[in-house]
């Protein structure tokens, strides 16, 4: 097993530096190179971290050959022969040790050390590798609840032009589900498209069908989970996630370039704008092994975005380079090589008498947790990047809600990415303290620029959620639609849009029904399951309800409106459930309530794990911490 493991750490060093080595070409191919060469060069990397197989003369194999050398001629003794002195006593004299004794003895304790670490590091792949499994099956099931088929003859029909287009010759199932408020394409083998509850137009739906059909047609789902098993077998390995998150990110562009390619200014625009559309902040299930959805995340929406505006065809000289450098990555590949089986069998045949290598020390931080025998190495300067981004990611974070005004329910989504502002029709409003704002309309608002009433309505809004605490702060807020309501009409609407699961128009009147109204929707929409509309309303509801929630889906085993409320706790009652499940070993509930705790209550929950010996408590939060 010692040799298992050389190998699996000289995969694992060989992954991240050919890794590294992409990621320190990007800013040459970036802008450059098509988005799908972007996607699919992951596919390398993935290889080297899984495939033992590597030249003779490859870098890091004759390092691990090297460590072996030094660790024999360290640990070997260089006098072995110690005789002992025969007891005057007795006739009988104590054997002389020979080398071979020494050797072989020496042998003998290293072996539990590298099986321990075998144990330990198959432990917990297989606790991570059931861990995704699970999440997969309780999404699929969660979905499956939902669904029901789509029986229009119009939209089938512009779901089979699309298959028919793009050569497909599987058919793919359509239903539409209230939980979900995207797109997104579900089903290795059988694939389904689910739509959101909400009214589209023809022109969206294409957008949407082959989107999601070349994400099938490209076996999106089988490359997402072949990273996957990349990350549960080198689970260890910080670098495994931000694979996983370069093949997420470039896995969306991919197929926003295929769809683009053959579309005008004017339909790359209209399908910039159905994305924007979508993203919506309230998903429960941000995002899934399961599926592939058409919008993930404002982060990356605006990447994407930037890309559809930006979109080139490539030139002759462009796809020669693009050939140059796939041969040179290869050839990287090759060349970094690893720990390889035949070196490994050498190693056996030639060295039967020699000690195990010692544990190396690396440049990295090794953190090694004496209870449980195991330890991880982190990287200072990744995990800092990696920080720096999501700083400056949220300064750009793009929210979108729906709010009741002055007799209008308006919706409104802000922070707009800097790039996209000349999209869309803008004017200037003026607040009651003089100060200025600009404000912008989709195409389907742009009539409203010049009612008096519904601008009016707009300021005041903007105005009151200014003054508000509202997290992440406006800026260049962007109007997706206004529609006038009368207030004799707010209850009827307000059922209706209810019972049709439009999330935003709903969420909107619900915040100006009195509280005996609003009692009656939060017990009918948990009472019928419909967790969508429950997550959107529940930043209404008081502290004492919340409890009361909290505890009835516990007692009624709900776990996705449990994993709601517990947002809106109380940090007391917070910490009180956290105890209550670490003491009882609910290790789903604990996992849920990760989310509202900060970095240095994880780290405290670590080590207490460790000393308490709770193995799948540490997998979690090490596993979380490592995220």
């Amino acid at each position: 097993m010692n040799e298992f493991m050389k190998i699996l750490l000289s995969l694992s060093v060989s992954g991240a530096l050919l890794l590294l080595l992409i990621l320190g070409l990007k800013p040459l191919y970036k802008n450059r190179f098509s988005k799908r060469w972007q996607h699919y060069i992951w596919i390398v990397v993935a290889l080297r971290f899984l495939l033992p197989f590597t030249p003779d003369n490859a870098i890091v194999g004759s390092l691990f050959e090297k460590i072996d050398t030094v660790a024999i001629t360290n640990e070997i003794p260089t006098s072995p022969n110690i005789p002992v002195p025969a007891d005057t006593g007795n006739n009988n004299a104590e054997p002389i040790q020979t080398n071979r004794e020494i050797n072989a003895a020496a042998m003998r304790e290293p072996i539990n050390k590298y099986v321990c670490l075998f144990f330990i590091w198959s432990a917990l792949a297989l606790i991570l590798f059931v861990r995704k499994i699970t999440v997969y099956q309780g999404f699929i099931q969660y979905i499956k609840a939902g669904n029901k088929e789509v029986s229009d003859i119009k939209i089938l029909n512009l779901l089979s032009d699309c298959e028919e287009k793009l050569n497909i010759k599987t058919r793919v199932e359509l239903s539409r589900n209230s939980l979900i408020a995207s797109p997104m394409l579900i089903g290795f083998f059988r694939p389904r498209i689910i739509l959101p509850i909400s009214e589209l137009e023809d022109r969206e739906l294409s957008y949407i069908f082959v989107h999601e059909l070349i994400h099938y047609k490209q076996r999106d789902m089988f490359y997402k989970w072949l990273i996957q098993i990349v990350v549960c077998v080198h689970w260890f390995n910080p670098f495994v996630y931000l694979l996983e998150k370069e093949v997420n990110k470039s896995c969306e562009l991919s197929c926003d370039e295929k769809v683009i390619s053959v579309l005008d200014d004017t339909a790359r625009r209209e399908y910039g704008d159905t994305l924007i559309s979508f993203l919506k902040s309230n998903n429960l299930y941000k995002s899934s092994l399961a599926s592939v959805t058409l919008t993930e995340g404002a982060e990356q929406l605006k990447e994407r975005l930037d890309a559809i505006m930006n979109f080139k065809s490539k030139t002759k000289t462009i796809r020669v380079l693009t050939v140059i450098l796939t041969l040179f990555i290869l050839s990287g590949a090759v060349f970094i090589g690893g720990y390889s089986v035949s070196a490994a069998t050498d190693s056996k045949e030639t060295s039967k008498s020699s000690i195990p290598e010692k544990k190396g020390n690396g440049k990295s931080t090794y953190i090694y947790d004496e209870n449980l025998g195991y330890g991880w190495y982190l990287d200072d300067e990744n995990l800092d990047n990696n920080d720096l981004e999501n700083a400056n990611s949220y300064q750009y974070s793009y929210t979108q809600n729906g709010y009741y005004c002055n007799s209008y329910i308006i919706e409104m989504g802000w922070n707009l990415y800097a790039k996209n502002q000349d999209y869309y029709g803008a004017t200037e409003i003026v607040f009651e303290d003089e100060s200025k704002m600009t404000v912008y309309f989709s195409d389907s608002v742009k009539d409203y620029l010049n009612d008096r009433e519904a601008i009016s309505a707009i300021e005041e809004l903007i105005y009151s959620l200014k003054n508000t605490d509202i997290s992440p702060a406006i800026e260049m807020p962007l109007i997706i639609s206004i529609m006038p309501v009368a207030a004799d009409d707010i209850p009827v609407l307000t059922e209706q849009y209810f019972q049709n699961e439009d999330l935003i128009r709903f969420s909107a009147l619900f915040s100006v029904l009195d509280e005996t109204a609003q009692k009656d929707y939060y017990k009918k929409a948990y009472d019928a399951d419909k967790i969508a509309l429950f997550s959107t309303i529940i930043q209404d509801m008081d502290t004492n309800l919340v409890l009361q929630y909290v505890d009835k889906s516990e007692q009624d085993n709900k776990t996705n409106f449990f994993a709601v409320l517990s947002n809106y706790m109380p940090l007391s009652d917070l910490k009180r459930h956290v105890e209550k499940y670490y003491e009882n070993n609910n290790i789903a509930r604990f996992t849920i309530l990760l989310d509202c705790m900060t970095k240095e209550e994880k780290q405290e929950w670590l080590k207490r794990a460790q000393t308490d010996r709770k193995t799948n408590f540490v997998a979690v939060l090490s596993n979380e911490l490592l995220d």
